[in-house]
């Protein structure tokens, strides 16, 4: 592209009254490099990873524009950016020579709208606790040759003085936690003299979800937006990629928003009911249409008007129509309701002889362990979701639990769920994204109920299963949801039989 000087439309707000004011400004492209802060590919709430996930297609259209420009991609993947050691676009940003850093420049930020305690974006109901888990960029975005694999604020000012870039476009998330303070976010680079930009459009705050108060997380996003436009400026990323013909209208790059926002691979669970918001704040004038029959919406669906409340399992499914033609991508959420509570049951399955029991053994040659009988099958108290029973068996998946049904037994109760012991040093706490199970219930080889898949820190499942007359055995077995799934750890709680 040459000497190639891009005229920016600059957003900024009054302190003071909150005016809007947009200058423009000329910059030279070489002298502008595009900076993505922690685009992970996982995070403890579900909701939150799928609003990330849900800029995939924009941001890739977005970076592939930037690099026809000729401006340097840097990639900064905070937490785990040595997952990327031994790639070309980490060991060159490793070589460079690095450069004495300034005396740092005393920057005024206003204080931004901060998410709750636990940083869950689900709203009422069942929170996602805090498990990290994330370790590495979402796989679906493109990372190409020449771009850069940054960590810290002397890699990246470095960088940028070698290749004389002055101003750095940010994209990525948590707007007003991780890409506002992280080493090579906005706060850190403009204190070393970097102008910063952010790309509102290509961006996410985390913030909280309540539809009784119409708070949301869009409206916490536009919000964080404003505030941090007193100190830093903004421009809309597709508006600019525009004036210069590498932005398309007719492009679809944005899914619907579903609001909280549970997938059938990590379902949001809920007891009584659950307020669904939907939204595509990033397209204009159009309608949303969704189903909650898990059939694909067309432009005759329920049509989107307000949060609606479900008290059912559903699978929703929703598109954005402009004149019955879609266009946006189209969003699923899966929604589960957690059956009733079980009592306790008489007698505890760790308390009587199974007649068979399997664990997972890696090997062929590996001596096959124990279930753990009141402890976990890693011998350390039974923990699901930050609680600890006394009672229960601990296995890792595939695995299989067979019992005896004596005449005088009615009902079979428990809870199960995935053990959190990986949670606790930092090493698993990394892998917090890969456990994956359903757990089922077999009686004389008739599946009798079954869990939807299970992540860590969820809610445990509960089983309260009527034992049919005449009944012989009883089958416990939990399984990988997937090939991908590891670290199965599981543990079956309070379960047992209650007698007649």
């Amino acid at each position: 592209m040459g000497h190639l000087i891009m005229e920016l439309d600059l957003q900024q707000r009054s302190s003071e009254d909150n005016t809007i004011v947009v200058n423009k400004e000329k910059i030279p492209v070489s002298e502008i490099g595009v900076m993505l802060v922690d685009t992970w590919n996982y995070h403890w709430c579900m909701t939150a990873t799928e609003r990330c996930g849900s800029f995939v297609h924009r941001m890739n259209k977005a970076l592939d524009s930037a690099r026809k420009l000729g401006m340097q991609i840097f990639w900064g993947p905070t937490d785990v950016a040595d997952q990327y050691v031994g790639t070309q676009q980490r060991e060159r940003a490793v070589a460079i020579q690095y450069q004495p850093l300034p005396e740092p420049i005393d920057l005024n930020f206003p204080p931004l709208n901060c998410f709750q305690a636990g940083g869950c974006m689900c709203g009422p109901g069942i929170k996602c606790l805090v498990n990290y888990g994330w370790d590495a960029m979402n796989p679906e975005l493109r990372i190409d040759h020449d771009d850069l694999i940054v960590e810290g604020s002397q890699e990246l000012y470095s960088w940028c003085k070698q290749l004389g870039i002055t101003h750095l476009i940010y994209m990525g998330f948590h707007t007003n936690v991780c890409t506002t303070g992280k080493p090579v976010g906005i706060g850190p680079m403009m204190r070393l003299g970097i102008r910063a930009i952010l790309a509102r459009d290509m961006t996410d705050a985390i913030s909280g979800y309540d539809p009784r108060d119409d708070q949301t997380p869009d409206r916490g996003t536009v919000e964080v937006i404003e505030q941090l436009e007193q100190v830093v400026p903004t421009i809309k990323m597709a508006d600019e990629f525009r004036k210069v013909g590498l932005w398309q209208d007719d492009w679809i790059v944005d899914p619907v928003r579903i609001t909280p926002w549970g997938k059938l691979k990590r379902p949001y669970q809920f007891e009584e009911s659950v307020t669904i918001t939907l939204s595509v704040p990033l397209i204009d004038k159009c309608e949303i249409h969704y189903t909650i029959d898990g059939s694909k919406p067309t432009g005759s669906s329920l049509l989107y008007t307000q949060p609606f409340t479900i008290n059912d399992t559903l699978h929703v499914r929703a598109i954005a129509f402009k004149h019955l033609r879609a266009v946006s991508l189209e969003s699923h959420g899966y929604f589960v309701r957690l059956p009733q509570k079980p009592p306790m049951p008489d007698i505890h399955i760790s308390d009587i002889k199974p007649i068979r029991a399997t664990v997972f053994a890696y090997n062929m040659y590996s001596s096959k362990k124990k279930p753990g009988l009141d402890k976990s099958y890693l011998n350390v108290p039974l923990k699901l979701r930050r609680v600890n029973y006394e009672k229960g068996i601990g296995v890792e998946a595939p695995s299989q639990l067979l019992y005896t049904i004596e005449p005088d037994y009615d009902r079979f109760v428990g809870l199960a769920g995935i053990d959190e012991t990986i949670l606790e040093d930092e090493n698993g706490r990394h892998r917090a994204m890969y456990p994956s199970v359903i757990f089922r219930i077999y009686i004389d080889g008739n599946l009798t109920t079954e869990s939807p898949i299970m992540r860590i820190s969820q809610e445990p499942w509960r089983f309260d299963v009527k034992i049919p007359q005449d009944s012989k055995k009883l089958s416990l077995v939990a399984i990988p949801s997937n090939d991908m799934a590891r670290d199965n750890f599981v543990n079956w709680v309070n379960a047992g039989f209650i007698k007649k």
